[in-house]
This record gives C-alpha cells, structure tokens and sequence, in this order.
C-alpha cells in the first residue's frame, strides 16, 4: 500500500511534534504513534471511539478529564504502555511552550494505576479533540532528549506500524507484529513524495500510489474516468482556507487595503479555477464553512461577499489612494508605492492557481504584485517568521468554529516579526477578539458562547485580520483496486486525511480487495 504526497524531498526527521518534520509532512507519524481516543473530524457529532483510552470523563466544567489507560498495549520495543507514558507526553507539552500549541492551561497531571488525572486552570470544552487526538510517547525513549529539536530517527510507537527503511522521497514501514488491535492486513506501507501535483497525479493514474493527499485538476476525467476502482471524496470540515495577510507590516497592514483586497476577490471564481468546483467558495462574512452555518450570529445571518471591483476601488479612493486602478501606479495615502508579495509552496496547484487569480485581482486595484512558488521548507519558514505578504493557508477544524478564529487572530499566537508563530501569521492583535475566544473557551453555557462568538465574529468582519476565501476539502483520492475498507460518503467512518490521527483508524480497516 503506497500513500503520496507532493511536498518535495524531505529530510530524515521522524520527531511527531515538529508539525515540518517528515513524519507530520508525510503523515506516518499516525503510523507509528497513537491517540487516547479517535474522532471523526468530517462528522463531529459521531461518538468519538475509544483508543488507547478505554474510557475519558470530563467533570462538570471542563476543569479535569481523567483517562483510563488500555491494557496490553507494548511499545515497538517490547516495553509495556503505562499510565506514566500518558502523564509524561502531557507534561512535555506543559514544560515545553513550543509544543503547546493550542495553549492549553495544564494543572497538575497525576496518575493511579491505569488511570491519569489531567487538571485545567480553566475550561477546557473546545479543547476536547486536543486532549483525545494527542499522540503519545514513551518515557523512557524521550525523557532525556529536547522534544523540539530531536529528529528522532528510530521512532518507537504503539500503533500498527514500525518504521524500516527511509529516503528522502519516502519511506517503507512494516507491520507491528506485537500490535495490540491485531494482525494487520497490510503487511508493508509506503509514504513517498512526489515534487509537485501533477507528478504525483501521474504516479496515481500509474498504479504507483494507491492514496494520494493532492489537488487532481478536473478529477472527474483526470483521476475517476481512469478506472472504475479510482474514487474521490472530498468532505469539508469546520475549518476554511484563509489568505493570511501580514497585518505588521507592508501594503495589507492598512486595513482599508485589506477590505478592498476581500472584496475585488471573486470566490466563486476562485473555486472553479482552482479546484474545478471541489472545494466550495466562502460565502458568509464570518468565514464560516456551510458546515458552521449555525453558529452565524443573528448579526451576519444572510450577510454574503460580494465581488466587486467598482466597490473595492472605491473604498481605496475614499482612504486617499492614488492611481487607483491604473496599473502599478497605485500609492497609500502617505504616498508609498503599493506592492505585495504573495507566496505558496511550489507544486501546490491548487493553491498557486488560485493565488495567481488573486494577484491579478489586487493588480486590477493598481498595485504592483509579485507571486512567489518557493520550496514547502522556504515557504513555511515565511509565513511563521513574517517574511510575506499575502499567502493560502488553511485553519485547524473542530465541533465549533473556535478553531478557525483562534488560528487567525487570537493573540495567544502572536511573534513579533523574525520569531516563529504557530498561528495568526498575520500579527493581528485585538484584545477584544483574544478576550472574547478566551471567554469562549472558558464558558460554561451555550448562551455565553453564542454571546462571546458574536462579539469574535463582529471583529473578523469589521478588522479584517484575515481574508476567508475557500471551504477546506479533505482531498481523498484512492483507489479501491487493491485494497479496500477506506472511509467513503456512503461509509464516512472517520477522516481520509492521511496527515490525521484518523489514518491510524483507516491503517487497522485496511484489506486485501476479493
């Protein structure tokens, strides 16, 4: 069984915190590690599953969840799974800032027997999918090593897989024959790495890759066509694609820059051409996916983008900008040259086409544009230190929309330009939005969380801090020929993200095909 992915070559980092490591980059990290509890992110109102956890009870506020630990599950070596291994993974997070990264308020973490005893400072009810989702380690492998920077390249795990061989273009695992859910189906797996979407495409229509995590252009006849056996599911979850802007420094720090960018950007078009229709345009004001209709607060409802480039320039004119829609004559109302520099992952097809049409779109306003397509390494290092303009990116999803406001504006996030951020790439800062997500999280009504997410949304549509633009399609493109059991619409079992602690689920449903 081959997985593919189209991020280049990766060097030999198997460390599962680091978020560029190959591991996280390839996804077999969910090979190798695994959760307390599964979840199903394209259906989070299913029951989450027990893992290895067999059971989690949160008290009446959020304050303490205690997880009993499975019995009989042995590490790749041969060491037992304790409770102590689960207490050490959360308490590594907690003294280590850089691996909290939905900064979570940790108390004491205590265990008895099979059973830990995770306590907050405060409520913890968005965090619930942080806790279940969390992969662990062991003790005795990672007591004594930096969790940020070893590239752990002998990884030991309790999940189905062990790592064997590895390249820079991918990497070969075997089954655990010691796996407490039993002897797997699939006796060796692949991770391989293709350099950009269409190479990876064309290994797929080969027979070369059996599950590909890629944009397919016009995959009905490029990718379904090919044969009977190849399927696509394309499920959205509560998460959207945002064009995170640089709100520190350069053109899109002024705010009325921002909102006529948001508004000249046509979404519409923006799917069709970027992903053939796959993935469906935004159209609240709030950002919200169709699936987080719900949460709109009645202050937005009905309330869509409307493209317009008429309206786009007027709101520049009435800032006081110049040469305003005369081709890259364009100055801020200091009288600066307006240029942006926006910047995707070479490869990314999906993405870079997408972000070619939005650059026509400011150039149409009169700035001067640059579209950059650098290596994924130099990309991410841009976009965490500050060092772009503009640039796609997609939030984190979850049961509420917390998720998506939290990664773009929460300052809980925010670096100064030249330091790493995790999220909220943009710098935005606004102690009413961080406030507000903070009250949120820490709520224990619905009627005060539908009060704190109206104030959260009324900041998103009036600052601006990013630009929503897309739904976030989970790309799931298999085919069925040789092996069978993947999670379906018909079947929609779990996430067919191959990057997700879900694909140690879909890695144990794996058969040969009849």
């Amino acid at each position: 069984m081959t997985f593919g992915k189209p991020d280049g070559p990766q060097t030999n980092n198997s460390n599962p915190f680091i978020g560029t490591s190959a591991a996280s980059n390839q996804g077999y990290r969910y090979a190798i590690y695994e959760t307390l509890v599964q979840y199903n992110d394209v259906d989070p109102s299913q029951k989450p599953k027990a893992w290895l956890a067999t059971k989690w009870e949160w008290n009446t506020d959020y304050t303490q969840v205690k997880f009993t630990i499975r019995n009989g599950v042995k590490w790749s070596d041969g060491t037992p799974l304790t409770a102590e291994d689960v207490a050490f993974t959360f308490n590594l997070i907690k003294n280590t800032p850089a691996l909290n990264t939905s900064s979570i308020p940790f108390g004491d973490i205590t265990t008895s027997g099979n059973t830990v005893t995770i306590n907050f400072t405060s409520n913890q009810f968005v965090h619930q999918t942080a806790m279940n989702g969390q992969f662990i380690v062991s003790e005795h492998i990672w007591k004594n090593q930096d969790p940020t920077k070893w590239t752990n390249q002998k990884p030991v795990g309790t999940g189905p897989y062990v790592l064997k061989t590895w390249s820079t273009q991918g990497v070969t695992l075997t089954a655990n024959p010691n796996y407490w859910g039993g002897k797997l189906k699939v006796p060796t797996i692949r991770y391989v790495e293709h350099n950009d979407n269409t190479s990876l495409t064309s290994a797929m229509t080969s027979g070369q890759v059996d599950d590909g995590f890629v944009y397919i252009a016009n995959y009905k006849t490029a990718w379904l066509a090919k044969n009977k056996a190849n399927q696509a599911w394309y499920p959205s979850t509560l998460g959207n694609t945002t064009l995170f802007t640089n709100d520190a420094k350069g053109a899109f720090s002024d705010i009325n820059f921002r909102k006529a960018v948001s508004t000249i950007i046509d979404r519409k078009q923006l799917s069709q051409q970027g992903t053939t229709g796959a993935s469906n345009p935004i159209t609240s004001l709030t950002g919200l996916p169709e699936s987080g209709k719900t949460f709109i607060s009645t202050d937005y409802e009905g309330k869509t983008f409307k493209s317009s480039a008429s309206d786009a320039k007027a709101i520049l004119t009435k800032a006081g900008y110049t040469g305003v829609g005369t081709k890259n004559s364009l100055k801020d109302s200091k009288g600066n040259a307006v240029s942006v520099m926006l910047t995707d992952p070479s490869g990314w097809s999906d993405y870079d086409a997408e972000l070619q049409l939005i650059g026509s779109e400011i150039q149409e306003l009169g700035a001067t544009v640059t579209v950059q397509n650098p290596s994924f390494d130099t990309w991410s290092d841009q976009v965490n230190k500050g060092n772009f303009d503009g640039a796609l990116h997609w939030t984190d999803s979850g049961f509420t929309p917390y998720n998506i406001y939290l990664d773009s504006m929460d300052q809980s996030f925010y670096k100064p330009l030249g330091q790493v951020a995790n999220y909220n790439f943009g710098r935005f800062q606004s102690p009413e939005a961080t406030a507000a997500l903070k009250d949120y999280a820490a709520a224990t009504s619905d009627a005060q969380r539908t009060k704190d997410l109206a104030t959260i949304e009324k900041v998103y549509v009036d600052q601006v801090p990013v630009i929503p633009v897309l739904e976030v399609p989970v790309w799931g493109n298999y085919t069925s020929r040789y092996y069978t059991g993947w999670p379906t619409q018909s079947n929609p079992y779990t996430d067919i993200n191959m990057t997700t602690p879900a694909k140690t689920l879909v890695l144990t449903k794996l058969h040969a095909a009849n």
